[in-house]
């Protein structure tokens, strides 16, 4: 009699299956939630959002999981644009609008202007930083805006990333030649951390990086290609790895009605603090800017006004006080008020506009992003307002001043 009873398994061979079992199950469950952490990105809390930008969405693209900026850094002036056409970009994963740019007569660079308007006669430039370049869509940009309710052509020459000497240094290449009776310069108080930057890359810093600058360790293959990963990295405490990322994650959030705003991100205190050696010689920088601008624009007839910016905890300082201590509030004061004070010294045309901006905030209006420091389209259009009451009281900056022209 035949036995067909079948062949009983050795143990090696099963532990061997259900190894295999457990590993595929693992290997699976990985590649799902790499798949979910992709298709969930946009919802994830900010702090996640942040560190796993940089992910790549798959191993075979370059691109990460937040959609590259437009800009890229430049020797010159720290950052430029490049030109694009309708192209989604982002402020944070909750802040994202559309951006066309142009480069004028060729150059390197490119601004949130056109050619065509650059060719008419010009009645005023705008240069700044993402402020001015406005993280909105174009008809939301208080430039633009501003423009309209003036009737006047104005080219925005805003450059994200950048401070008060990238900004003399547009002004001169592309504002100037133009020959503007008004220049708006926009001001924001990470400028002096901006100008510092600038000369440090071009090696001309006098002053050595401090110690306590975030920096992020080069990413390994799996941090650059696995969320799932950078996510388990994170669970492990791991955050001082992603620390360049994490300074800009606001730490304090704020509920009041309608209006909800993160407050605090680590990166104002060390871009902000101008008891810091390397603010104080981005300071120093700044200053010089400013006097080099006003000497150049008075020269051919022309009317510098500075337009500063506050951060959203001084506009909403009753909010976000209790939430960052004053210690925190004042660094923030210190900056402006240093600003304020060299306005005054060098008699330069300066609007504040936190005054307004308050009066604002107090009645329930929200003018800043919720998860980024920049106005959002409501912000801008109250920037706008208050700027288009200013020029109507006073009109002759639209008018070039009679100079001596044979000491121009």
């Amino acid at each position: 009699m035949t036995d067909t009873s079948p062949n009983p398994v050795s143990p090696a061979r099963l532990w061997l299956g259900r190894l295999f079992g457990i590993a595929f199950g693992i290997a699976l469950a990985w590649l799902l939630a790499e798949v979910l952490l992709r298709v969930l990105f946009f919802a994830l809390p900010p702090r996640l959002q942040l560190v796993l930008e940089p992910v790549r969405v798959t191993p075979f693209s370059e691109r990460g999981l937040l959609p590259d900026p437009i800009w890229q850094p430049d020797i010159d002036y720290l950052t430029i644009a490049r030109p694009v056409t309708d192209y989604e970009q982002f402020g944070s994963a909750e802040v994202r609008f559309t951006v066309t740019t142009e480069q004028l007569w060729t150059m390197r660079g490119a601004f949130r202007t056109r050619q065509a308007l650059v060719d008419r006669y010009v009645d005023g430039v705008v240069v700044g930083d993402s402020f001015a370049f406005c993280f909105t869509d174009a008809d939301d940009c208080w430039v633009n805006r501003l423009a309209q309710q003036t009737e006047h052509n104005l080219i925005n020459l805003g450059m994200v990333s950048t401070g008060s000497v990238a900004h003399l240094r547009v002004l001169e290449d592309y504002g100037l030649p133009l020959r503007p009776p008004l220049v708006i310069w926009q001001w924001y108080g990470n400028d002096a951390n901006e100008d510092y930057g600038l000369a440090q890359l071009r090696g001309e810093a006098q002053t050595p990086p401090g110690d306590d600058t975030p920096t992020e360790s080069e990413r390994s293959w799996l941090e650059r290609n696995s969320a799932v990963y950078v996510l388990i990295q994170m669970l492990l405490g791991q955050d001082d790895r992603y620390a360049a990322s994490l300074q800009f994650l606001d730490r304090e959030w704020a509920q009041d009605g309608d209006l909800r705003l993160g407050f605090g991100r680590p990166y104002l205190w060390g871009a902000f603090d101008l008891d810091r050696p390397q603010n104080q010689e981005g300071w120093a920088l700044s200053q010089d800017a400013f006097r080099a601008a006003r000497e150049q624009v008075e020269g051919y007839g022309g009317h510098l006004v500075i337009v500063l910016m506050p951060t959203k905890e001084q506009v909403y300082r009753d909010l976000a006080e209790p939430l960052i201590g004053a210690e925190r509030m004042a660094v923030l004061d210190e900056n402006y008020q240093a600003m304020r004070d060299f306005c005054d010294a060098e008699g330069l045309a300066c609007l504040d506009p936190l005054p307004e901006f308050q009066a604002r905030a107090a009645a329930g209006e929200q003018l800043y992003y919720a998860t980024d420091i920049h106005l959002n389209a409501r912000g801008n259009a109250v920037l706008a307002d208050w700027l288009a009451a200013w020029l109507a009281e006073n009109p002759e900056v639209f008018e070039p001043d009679e100079v001596d022209t044979a000491e121009n």
